[in-house]
């Protein structure tokens, strides 16, 4: 008799929220996220890599080219001035209004396929070692960060960098201890400002001595004009309309590493005009050397990206990150980083959860069959721009890589309140839930498997339940036990060969008081 139980609780199950889960009338679409054009340093043209998208399988793509690729290293005390810039092709030496309406022509010739813009942003870099010593290094120029869903033109051009400038120090408190704090900075000012005021007053002077009487009862001049002076005048003027508004900056290229700060000024300013933004390859350590000859010097740089799983932990705010490639072995593993974000959004500490995504990073390949080795499947409410944009802000996604996703399709992940007879799918929170949770997913293979996958069930990180799925796998999961959390989650890992190959977004429980 007991054998029997289970498949006729599955079909209690089934029938009870059929209603519920045709209701939803998402599509899901295959999205490519992040590639790179020869607009930034990728191998094809936008015309290009949108011909390419075209004639591949995807629903929707996001092209993210480098905002800015511009690096600066100047002498103390005049980096503003006496400097060597390299500045590398990007969007902002190609034109963001040139580059966004481009995208958005090659959107429309394409009906087929959603192409969207977007941006790979460069927030901050620094300077370690000495062009002198010949142990000069570049740090951190490849701490990426995701933007797109900006509302225009003028949010992307403004997005914070140090390219662009990253804000000041502004007063608080006693204006005395504030200038004490940043001395040097309001000396090199009033040193500017002094200078200036000698130099002006210096163009016209009265001339000393009158030789002839006779000119000055003529009234011929009495004065003398100093172009030296006046050269100097209009140099400290130049020096003191560059330090406007008169106020240190925020962050610098030459103070080492400043922690999540200046990246936490882009994802607040990301936020602020409604887009979304992502952590890119976080777990990826950027090895490279590139040959410069700076004035009075020869070397080469060496530039250094160390893996940043953590600033996904320090920041807050963003919409998500990268999972794969490049953002599973720390962030993403069950008991991860990840979970630990989530688990702070659970507890109240954070004020929205982090979603993942796969990034595809493609820039130079030959093999246009990479274009389906990691994707974002997104279920969005149509096949458009903002569809696609609300379903990726609200975490109703899931991430594959190794070519997963032309093998399996995942149709339902959605959790189920027996009691309330209540849902929530992916991304979402099943409010005022009595606790008689029902976990339901749907996996289905389009082509034939090798071997048999491995389909994790975690709740919160703790692993619940785990299947083996090799055609078609259509579970529902009864949590007697449930969590003691107020607030909790469940999310689906699929490995192949004991790597992960397909992660879904979390699904929230909040449990009645």
């Amino acid at each position: 008799m007991i054998k029997y139980m289970r498949p006729l609780l599955i079909l209690l199950l089934a029938l009870q929220f059929t209603h519920a889960q045709e209701s939803r009338q998402y599509l899901r679409l295959k999205t490519g996220i992040h590639f790179d054009s020869s607009v930034s340093g990728g191998r094809y043209t936008l015309g290009e890599l949108a011909t390419i998208i075209s004639r591949s399988d995807l629903d929707a793509a996001i092209i993210t080219d480098h905002d800015n690729m511009k690096v600066s290293y100047g002498l103390t005390p005049f980096q503003k001035y006496l400097k060597y810039t390299i500045n590398l092709n990007s969007v902002s030496t190609y034109g963001f209004e040139r580059y966004l309406f481009e995208i958005e022509q090659y959107d429309k010739l394409y009906p087929d396929v959603l192409i969207m813009p977007g941006i790979e942003a460069v927030p901050f870099y620094y300077w370690e070692g000495s062009a002198l010593n010949e142990n000069l290094y570049l740090k951190d120029w490849h701490t990426h960060l995701l933007v797109f869903g900006l509302s225009n033109t003028e949010a992307y051009k403004n997005l914070p960098s140090l390219a662009n400038g990253i804000g000041y120090h502004k007063p608080s408190g006693e204006i005395m201890k504030y200038i004490a704090k940043y001395y040097t900075y309001y000396l090199l000012i009033i040193l500017y400002a002094v200078l200036f005021l000698v130099s002006f007053f210096s163009i016209i002077r009265k001339k000393k001595r009158m030789r002839d009487i006779a000119h000055i009862r003529r009234g011929l001049r009495k004065y003398r004009f100093s172009l030296p002076s006046l050269l100097f005048a209009v140099l400290f003027a130049y020096l003191l309309r560059n330090e406007y508004p008169f106020l240190p900056p925020l962050y610098d290229q030459y103070s080492g590493s400043q922690g999540v700060g200046p990246y936490q000024t882009l994802i607040d300013y990301v936020n602020q005009h409604d887009g979304l933004v992502f952590w890119a390859h976080p777990e990826v350590e950027h090895k490279e050397t590139i040959p410069v000859k700076i004035p009075l010097l020869s070397q080469d740089i060496n530039l250094l990206t160390e893996a940043y799983p953590n600033m996904v932990v320090q920041s807050n705010g963003y919409t998500g990150y990268a999972i794969f490639w490049e953002g599973m072995k720390i962030v993403g593993h069950p008991g991860g980083l990840w979970d630990l974000v989530l688990n702070e959004y659970c507890r109240g500490i954070r004020s929205k959860p982090a979603y993942a995504i796969g990034e595809l990073d493609f820039e130079e390949s030959n093999n246009l069959e990479l274009l389906d080795e990691t994707n974002t499947f997104v279920f969005a409410e149509s096949k458009t721009s903002p569809a696609v944009l609300d379903a990726l802000k609200a975490g109703r996604m899931y991430a594959t890589r190794n070519f997963l996703g032309d093998k399996v399709t995942l149709d339902d992940f959605s959790a189920y309140d027996t009691r309330t007879k209540s849902s929530a799918f992916m991304g979402e929170t099943l409010e005022n839930s009595s606790g008689n949770i029902s976990m339901h997913f749907r996996l289905t293979a389009i082509k034939p498997l090798s071997r048999p996958l491995s389909v994790k069930l975690y709740r919160n990180k703790q692993l619940v339940k785990r299947y083996s799925f090799s055609t078609t796998l259509d579970e529902w999961f009864a949590d007697g036990k449930g969590s003691g959390d107020k607030v909790y989650y469940y999310r689906l890992i699929i490995e192949e060969d004991s790597w992960p190959v397909l992660s879904t977004n979390p699904v929230f429980i909040s449990k009645m008081d």
